[in-house]
């Protein structure tokens, strides 16, 4: 197996549907690992239309991770972030110490934390130490009024569109894991650069959605460290191939039913996630239709075990299955740093 890291930019923007619901007037700037999963899964069946990824997928060969901002720097590396951990702060223990004051309003708003920061802050939530220092500036939300006329009578109605405009040095990129098999290389290079034109997320009629490939794949072997531009490449680098006490996700995770027990124990913090939406496929029927609704542990999930999770099959009333990808991409980290 292999891990590659791919940097994406998105010249025109993106519209995501929140986890709470599908309207057009909210958007992430974040994409989930299961909606990723399926807009390549549709890519690959447009090209090659046979069942190979979904085996490879099924044996745990092959796993993306959430689309997650990155930041390219004055020095010409790249800081790539990692969802907050789902970690509570515990109290401060005054005896022979001074209780630093942090704003807590900006603890809560911060969603991503760069991979080389991510032990300081698990070192706040444990010693109250500093907040480290995050630039969280990646671009901002627009809201877009839009026209949309009806079949049936012409009318002109106005509806409203958020979406999500990075700043140049800004994008979303993602983690990889394929087989070491050249052939499964490039068949996902091939898949994801029709993605590209296509587009991922809502409105990709307008262009939103649509992205440029930055550069050639960053490769994750564990060993090489000294190919890479910064601390947080060489940090997911180890973490990637790290046994540690805890696992940090980096994806969309569906428990199989004998890892449910588990995250019933202790010392497991994650939040559920509804996934939930319509298919808008002529090849699964005639009118979009609802898919299956599922509650998934979300990206920054910590546990105390190594998850392997499972594929979901979220057909309900269609003419084929509809694949979510519920196997994650996770980290070994440390998390209490003196």
């Amino acid at each position: 197996m292999s891990y590659l890291l791919y940097k994406l930019r998105f010249p025109n923007g993106i519209h995501v549907g929140t986890a709470s619901g599908n309207t057009l007037e909210e958007t992430m700037m974040s994409i989930y690992s299961d909606t990723f999963y399926s807009a390549l899964y549709n890519e690959y069946m447009k090209i090659y239309n046979n069942h190979e990824l979904y085996k490879i997928s099924e044996s745990g060969d092959f796993l993306v991770s959430d689309l997650l901002p990155f930041k390219e720097k004055e020095d010409m590396s790249t800081d790539f972030y990692l969802p907050k951990p789902f970690m509570p702060k515990e109290p401060p223990n005054n005896q022979n110490k001074t209780e630093i004051i942090v704003d807590r309003k900006k603890v809560k708003a911060i969603n991503f934390i760069p991979a080389d920061k991510l032990e300081e802050y698990f070192s706040f939530l444990k010693n109250n130490t500093r907040f480290p220092i995050i630039d969280d500036d990646f671009g901002k939300k627009q809201l877009y009024t839009k026209n949309k006329v009806s079949l049936e009578n012409e009318d002109t109605q106005l509806y409203n569109i958020e979406v999500f405009k990075f700043n140049e040095k800004s994008g979303l990129y993602f983690v990889v894991k394929l087989p070491k098999d050249e052939k499964w290389q490039e068949i996902f290079q091939n898949i994801l650069e029709s993605l590209s034109l296509t587009g991922i997320g809502g409105k990709k009629n307008s262009g939103l959605g649509q992205f440029i490939i930055k550069e050639d794949a960053m490769i994750f072997d564990g060993l090489n460290f000294e190919k890479f531009e910064s601390e947080s490449d060489v940090f997911i680098n180890r973490a990637l191939y790290s046994d540690e006490e805890k696992f940090l996700s980096l994806s969309s995770y569906s428990p199989k039913i004998e890892e449910i027990e588990k995250i019933k124990e202790s010392e497991n913090y994650y939040q559920l996630i509804k996934r939930s939406g319509f298919v808008n496929s002529s090849l699964y029927s005639e009118q979009a239709e609802k898919r299956k609704q599922v509650y998934m542990l979300s990206s920054g999930s910590v546990l105390n075990f190594k998850p392997e999770g499972k594929m979901l099959d979220l057909n309900l009333h269609g003419k084929h299955s509809i694949y979510r990808m519920g196997k994650p991409i996770v980290l070994g980290v440390k998390i209490w740093v003196i």
